[in-house]
């Protein structure tokens, strides 16, 4: 970074208007609504033998990101967000992976999150230490792009995490961060709620991003 560059970012400060719009919105009760049943060598042998359909991605501007999504992804690049501290192992768009991951979850499961099984897209998420997942909300983009044709009205998203918590690994959801919890606890994340990951541990982190239409 330039001496130029520095002074351009503190004298204008860019992320004044993200910042008010996430400030405005209410805070979110961030409690487990549910704990699934994990076997976490199971998922992490997953990863390696699927090595080859794991999407490799980083924080950029993206084709099926909203205009908004986009504009706060420049804004993170402007601020030093790249491959170099954002990459992620992603799977579930690719060939069968999707499929495989609803079978290793299991029906037991599926039911105690109340979700139709049909309409699942998970996405196991691998994160290596010194990288992260910048503030952002979610649009379902993904989804859309993965199911066009889908009802979106019920969906919902939720998060949890295939390993007990360790050292550094941290997720923020609303104004609180999330820490100790347990492997299978899940938390919902409402679409246009800011929230973040981040691995400044020493060791991988695995943890699922699931979408899906839930039946109340």
């Amino acid at each position: 970074m330039l001496k130029t560059e520095y002074q351009y970012l503190i004298k204008n400060k860019p992320w004044q208007e993200t910042e008010k719009h996430f400030n405005s919105l209410p805070r979110a009760k961030v409690t487990p609504i549910a704990n699934l049943d994990i076997d976490t060598a199971q998922w992490i042998d997953f990863t390696v033998e699927h090595f080859d359909d794991a999407q490799q991605k980083w924080e950029e501007p993206k084709s099926h990101y909203t205009d908004k999504s986009n504009e706060l992804a420049e804004l993170n690049n402007k601020l030093g967000r790249n491959k170099h501290n954002t990459f992620e192992l992603n799977y579930g768009m690719n060939g069968d992976t999707n499929m495989i991951l609803k079978e290793m979850l299991g029906t037991r499961n599926i039911e105690k999150l109340g979700a139709d099984a049909d309409s699942i897209l998970m996405r196991l998420i691998v994160k290596f230490p010194g990288h992260g997942v910048a503030w952002h909300y979610d649009d379902a983009g993904s989804y859309r792009k993965k199911f066009p044709e889908a009802d979106t009205s019920k969906l919902r998203r939720l998060w949890f995490s295939l390993d007990e918590w360790k050292d550094g690994h941290a997720m923020q959801i609303s104004k609180t961060v999330l820490t100790n919890y347990k492997k299978g606890d899940v938390y919902d994340i409402p679409f246009g709620l800011g929230h973040a990951s981040s691995n400044f541990g020493y060791c991988p982190q695995y943890t699922i991003s699931f979408t899906g239409i839930i039946n109340d």
